[in-house]
């Protein structure tokens, strides 16, 4: 009977630790299904300049992305007023990403994959 006791007690400690183990994974599995779901995520992407607008301006010079931080854009202007130059203006915007002119579709698609196929379950054909 006591063999017995012991050899119950270590199962029962052993389906104790398996219970909380998927626990902790329901649990982390429920937050990235609402952080995809319910948050808010705002990226930017920021097109190359068509072949018409070459022409009107050269290149992107007010754009700047930074390469430490795909996070962060800077839009910078000269603020002329009249014969009066003034400091550059300078804003600043943070995204959740931001896109340059030269990312392709499939880099952005990676970033947003789970997002689509939670919003889009496979749906048979």
């Amino acid at each position: 009977l006591r063999e017995v006791e012991v050899s119950q007690s270590r199962l029962l400690a052993e389906y104790q630790e398996k219970i909380h183990m998927l626990d902790m994974e329901r649990r982390r599995l429920h937050n990235d299904i609402q952080e995809l779901k319910g948050n808010i995520r705002v990226f930017c992407r920021v097109r190359p300049l068509l072949p018409e607008e070459h022409k009107f301006q050269q290149g992107l010079p007010h754009l700047h992305f930074s390469p430490d931080d795909p996070r962060s854009l800077v839009l910078t202007r000269p603020d002329d007023v009249g014969l009066e130059r003034r400091a550059e203006l300078r804003y600043d915007f943070s995204f959740d990403r931001v896109f340059p002119p030269g990312a392709s579709q499939e880099e952005i698609f990676q970033e947003i994959q789970l997002l689509v196929q939670v919003c889009a379950p496979n749906i048979p054909p």
